[in-house]
C-alpha cells in the first residue's frame, strides 16, 4: 500500500526518520509512495531541517502533477545531544513518555499533506529526549479501525508507551 517508513544517516551525522502514508491503496499510491520516500532521502542530503525539506519535497510531488496527496512527519535526531526536530505534513501526531511513566500525545503545528498546496510552510518543534524516554511514529492504520477512533487509539499507543519506558528503566 501507500504507507512507509524510513531511518537513515544525513550526510552531517544525524539520523533522519520519516514515516508517512499515500491516500489510496492502489498500484499507482504504492508507485507515488516509492517517489515520496525516495525524494525525502535525496533532499535530506541537501538540506535536512525537516520543515525545509517537507516544503521542497511539496514543491516535487507538485511537480509531478499527480492527482494523489501524502501525509508525513519527518524528524532529524541528533544522537549526541539527543535533541529531535518534527515537522509534520498532515500526519498524526506522535506519542511520547517518559521513564518515569508520564505520556502523551505531542500537540504540534503541522503544514498541509505534501502534494496539495503550493508554497505550504512547515513548522519545526524541538524536543529535548530524556534517557529512558520513548517517542513513537505511527500511521493510522495502527490507532484507527471500524471499532477504534483515532483518539481512543492514540490514547492507548500513549498509555502502552509509558507502560514500555518505565520498564526499559526498569531493566537498565
Amino acid at each position: 500500500g501507500g504507507d512507509w517508513y524510513d531511518a537513515f544517516t544525513i550526510p552531517d551525522g544525524r539520523i533522519g526518520l520519516s514515516i508517512g502514508d499515500v491516500q489510496g491503496h492502489t498500484i499507482e499510491a504504492a508507485a507515488f509512495m516509492g517517489q515520496v520516500r525516495v525524494g525525502l532521502r535525496a533532499l535530506a542530503s541537501v538540506d535536512s531541517d525537516p520543515g525545509e525539506l517537507l516544503a521542497r519535497t511539496n514543491e516535487l510531488l507538485l511537480s509531478l502533477s499527480s492527482d494523489l496527496f501524502a501525509t508525513c512527519t519527518f524528524m532529524r535526531l541528533d544522537p549526541e545531544s539527543r535533541l529531535l526536530e518534527s515537522a509534520r505534513a498532515g500526519h498524526l501526531p506522535c506519542v511520547w513518555a517518559t521513564a518515569d511513566g508520564r505520556s502523551g500525545i505531542t500537540r504540534d503545528e503541522g503544514g498541509p499533506p505534501l502534494g496539495v498546496l503550493s508554497g505550504a510552510v512547515y513548522p519545526v518543534t524541538r524536543y529535548r529526549l530524556d534517557a529512558g524516554g520513548v517517542f513513537v511514529m505511527l500511521t493510522d492504520g495502527v490507532v484507527e479501525g471500524p471499532s477504534m477512533p483515532l483518539d481512543e487509539g492514540l490514547d492507548q499507543v500513549a498509555r502502552l508507551a509509558g507502560v514500555a519506558a518505565v520498564a526499559r528503566m526498569d531493566a537498565d
